[in-house]
């Protein structure tokens, strides 16, 4: 399974753990999706930043992803639901290590 197979596979479940478990130590997730919803851009860095801030985001049901698709090896389409308002986005994997985790991820608006 490829990488934005895998990322989109723990978004839908929010498994926030194993959707950390995706990325390198040092990885870097930015999601411009937010500034849409009327909230700050996320720029998260590092695996362990990873797991802390969707555990707190799926844990209070703050956001979520739906009608996810894969169109390419490293890029999907869906909406993300940013506490009830949603935005149609594109994730991009824009850098992988040599063992397949990864180390740079954006989400825009589509």
């Amino acid at each position: 399974m490829k990488p934005i197979e895998k990322y989109i596979e723990t978004m839908e479940n929010k498994d926030f753990a194993g959707l950390a478990e995706l990325f390198t130590k040092n990885a870097i997730l930015s999601d411009y999706c937010s500034t849409t919803a009327s909230q700050e851009e996320y720029h998260i860095y590092g695996k362990e930043a990873i797991n802390m801030f969707f555990r707190n985001k799926f844990g209070f049901r703050r956001y979520s992803i739906m009608e996810a698709e894969v169109v390419n090896d490293t890029q999907a389409e869906f909406i993300a639901n940013f506490g009830g308002y949603n935005i149609m986005a594109i994730a991009t994997v824009r850098e992988v290590d040599e063992n397949g985790f990864i180390e740079r991820l954006t989400v825009r608006p589509k």
